[in-house]
């Protein structure tokens, strides 16, 4: 089962829940070698998942896939 990060429920666009934070709170915690799904508003969060992953690609991060649907946009994102 695929883990799921809903960033469309997080208050802050900066600080500790910004979604870069998040994002890399979770690979730190869990661990790489998975896919991850993650729900973020179109615009800013959008936008900085889009600006983590390409910072993170050298690492290995990428976007599998992105779909829009329901207002909101929807990433699968492969973290080693």
């Amino acid at each position: 089962m695929t883990e799921e990060i809903d960033l469309t429920k997080e208050t802050g666009s900066c600080g500790a829940n910004a979604p870069a934070v998040v994002l890399m709170r979770k690979w730190l915690e869990t661990g790489g070698n998975r896919e991850i799904k993650v729900l973020a508003t179109p615009g800013a969060q959008e936008d900085q998942v889009e600006m983590w992953a390409q910072a993170m690609k050298e690492q290995g991060v990428k976007i599998v896939s992105k779909e829009k649907v329901d207002g909101k946009v929807t990433y699968l994102i492969y973290l080693p």
